[in-house]
């Protein structure tokens, strides 16, 4: 689950890297715990899928590491525990699934203690929602890998919002496949793993999000640079993080 990961980590994810950091250029950072979260912590992996970890530590620096099949979120306890009480998707991601590999004092209890659902989760349906059509209409600048994975956040993300204001959040992409409306949704999760053609993917993330949101004349209309201005006015991260990704790898720094 590479980021909800935000692949699965239905928020947004974190900035990454593709080694872990020389110790000897950063100060020794406190970690006070390690979780392992995602479908192995829910036992539904299949050859290929990541395991994903996250440890807990003192400081503040925030951190996503990616090595091979290992995603390693490096995450301060007190942001945490505040993203807890505000209703964060990834934070209940965390309450719900996952496990404690390491937790001597007890953090994992603590995080659900201090947890709380938001009113709502509109905002999040709504980021993903524009990510969404933004992808439908002008993903194909983007290389497939990338684009197949904010495509499944994107679903992923309106799926699991939904879920929790029902009170019963679901992150698994199979439970979420048997819940979703559409066609187009229980495609692109049960077959999230499959090589598709780019074309065929938007196409179904299009219906997707015909059937199962509602559409603004923004979303059929807007220019990418409309786009790009509405991501920064709503702080939409995971959808910067996009276009900086592909900025980047036209430019071969990706």
């Amino acid at each position: 689950m590479r980021a909800l990961k935000h692949r699965d980590r239905s928020i947004d994810p974190l900035p990454e890297t593709s080694a872990i950091p020389e110790t000897r250029t950063r100060p020794v950072m406190s970690v006070v715990a390690t979780f392992l979260f995602g479908s192995v912590a829910r036992s539904d992996h299949v050859e290929g899928s990541d395991t994903d970890l996250l440890m807990v530590n003192l400081g503040d620096e925030t951190r996503h590491v990616s090595v091979g099949h290992a995603s390693l979120f490096l995450y301060p306890w007190l942001r945490l525990k505040l993203d807890a009480k505000e209703g964060d998707l990834f934070a209940c991601h965390l309450v719900y699934e996952a496990k404690a590999i390491i937790d001597p004092l007890g953090y994992l209890p603590k995080l659900k203690k201090s947890f709380r659902f938001k009113s709502d989760y509109q905002s999040e349906i709504a980021r993903a929602t524009e990510l969404g059509w933004f992808l439908a209409r002008f993903g194909e600048g983007l290389n497939s890998a990338l684009q197949a994975k904010r495509i499944l956040w994107c679903v992923r993300t309106i799926l699991i919002a939904r879920s929790a204001e029902l009170r019963d959040p679901i992150f698994a992409p199979q439970l979420l496949a048997a819940r979703a409306k559409s066609e187009a949704a229980r495609e692109l999760l049960s077959k999230r793993h499959d090589q598709r053609d780019d074309a065929a993917l938007r196409h179904s993330l299009r219906m997707f999000l015909i059937e199962e949101t509602k559409a603004e004349p923004f979303h059929k209309q807007a220019s990418r640079t409309a786009f790009a201005r509405r991501f920064r006015e709503t702080s939409n991260k995971v959808a910067l993080q996009t276009l900086l990704q592909e900025q980047n790898s036209q430019t071969g720094y990706d």
